[in-house]
Order: structure tokens, then sequence, then C-alpha cells
């Protein structure tokens, strides 16, 4: 616990951009074994997405496909 923050630390830090595809970003997470990527426009920090927001974004997507395929049964 004494080491400095370094020690443990990333050093190749990944990013990504706010026109990024949710599939890719789930690639590099999954690739680099990530939790959380920096979201960098023209250079500047705006923002830091999480596995957290990608998996609920992810549950909502399927919600909604759900919802969609049962309007859509019963209309038939």
């Amino acid at each position: 616990l004494d080491e400095p923050v370094r020690s443990a630390m990333t050093t190749k830090v990944i990013t990504c951009r706010e026109s990024d595809t949710v599939a890719a970003i789930m690639e590099v997470m999954t690739t680099g074994k990530f939790r959380h990527l920096p979201v960098v426009e023209n250079g500047r920090l705006v923002g830091l997405i999480s596995i957290g927001d990608v998996v609920k974004w992810r549950v909502a997507e399927y919600e909604r496909d759900q919802e969609a395929l049962q309007d859509y049964i019963k209309t038939a």
C-alpha cells in the first residue's frame, strides 16, 4: 500500500471517441481487459465510459428489441 500509484497503473492509455460504436468499445474493453476508457475529442478529455455503462446500454437495447418483437407478434 505504500507503493506509488505508477507501480500499479496502466502506462499505455487506450482511449475512444464519442463517435465510436458500442460494439467497438466492447471489443477494446474485452481485448485489453479494461473496465474504463477515457473519451477524448480534439486532444481533450470529454468523458469516461465504464463497462457498467456499456452493459446498461446493452440491456436497454435488448429490452427495446424484446418490446418491439412483442408488439409485432401482438399485431400479426
